[in-house]
């Protein structure tokens, strides 16, 4: 069975060679995925989900590392690699004669005729049709619909591995102070001169943000990354809101990562998933992969009970251990 190094689909770790592999045993499962060029995009996951809809009852649009669909995919690999090719046809040759050999006699045959009867019995060219050539895909669906399908909240340890979400303690520690004297839950101007002076607005591409410039050049690399790969998810996305100075809802102390400009609520398709929700969206859930390795931290992964926040991402701590006052 062939190898892959991490997940491959919705949500996966999506490394070139292993989306390659997986592209081209979808082909041997005539599942066409697209162009053969290891990006993971819409085509490709929307295949993984064909195939995994006649194997599993719930497809997730993911091929795990030895997992079912994985396992599944590998068998057409091998068939279609020890399929012996088709035994050629011999002609039959005629029974030897006992008898003499009968003699036959050449008649002339006028010059039209001969080429008439040429052509009838050349016999027409045959096209053979390739087997391995996949029937073309279904029509798909479109991309908004697609990337605002709702999804369930992945299981604890499969995203955010590796990463840390900032405290608000660290936070205050690194910028010598709340960012501004009087906190609430409404946004208010930053005073803390340290913080201030990191922040700015810019372009990050389908949008304009005001945040502290680390994450704001953070995020325009993660969004070039997202339009190379996945174009018709990118112009789906806009800002809910980066920097806003506020408290965390429903905590009277603790100080809401938006308020040091380095977390940032996204919208997919206009639609905006509320804090506490018991679901993402396929849009979300392909942006992880792209957060989580530029050390971003993704608020579907907190596992307090009824905090999951799976519109925010925000710089995790490593990240923010970087960042110069």
């Amino acid at each position: 069975m062939q190898r892959l190094n991490g997940s491959v689909g919705l949500g996966g770790k999506n490394r070139k060679s292993d989306v390659i592999s997986v592209q081209r045993a979808l082909l041997a499962a005539s599942v066409s995925p697209g162009p053969i060029d290891g990006i993971c995009g819409r085509r490709t996951i929307q295949a993984i989900e064909r195939f995994q809809g006649g194997v599993m009852r719930r497809p997730d649009g993911r091929i795990d590392v030895n997992g079912p669909s994985w396992r599944r995919l590998n068998q057409h690999v091998a068939a279609s690699t020890h399929t012996p090719p088709p035994a050629a046809q011999s002609a039959a040759a005629p029974p030897p004669s006992s008898g003499p050999a009968p003699v036959t006699r050449s008649v002339p045959v006028p010059a039209q005729r001969s080429a008439a009867v040429a052509r009838a019995r050349t016999p027409a060219p045959v096209i053979a049709a390739s087997a391995a050539t996949p029937a073309a895909p279904p029509p798909t669906q479109r991309a908004s619909g697609y990337w605002t399908t709702k999804t369930a909240l992945p299981a604890a340890g499969t995203v955010n591995v590796g990463l840390s979400s900032p405290s608000s303690s660290d936070q205050v520690a690194r910028f010598g102070g709340m960012p501004s004297a009087h906190m609430s839950q409404n946004d208010q101007p930053v005073t803390n001169p340290e913080l201030k002076s990191l922040i700015a607005t810019e372009s990050v591409g389908p949008f304009r943000v005001t945040g502290i410039r680390p994450a704001i050049a953070s995020l325009r690399s993660i969004l070039d990354e997202v339009r190379r790969d996945l174009p018709d998810l990118l112009a789906l996305l806009s800002s809910a809101g980066m920097e806003v100075n506020r408290l965390q809802r429903g905590s009277t102390t603790k100080v809401s990562n938006h308020a040091w400009g380095s977390a940032i609520d996204l919208r997919v398709g206009g639609v905006l998933v509320p804090l506490g929700a018991s679901y993402s969206l396929k849009g979300l859930d392909a942006l992880v992969p792209y957060f989580n390795r530029a050390g971003w931290y993704w608020g579907g992964g907190y596992r307090s009970r009824g905090r999951a926040d799976p519109m925010h991402f925000e710089l995790g701590g490593a990240m923010m251990a970087g960042v110069s006052r």
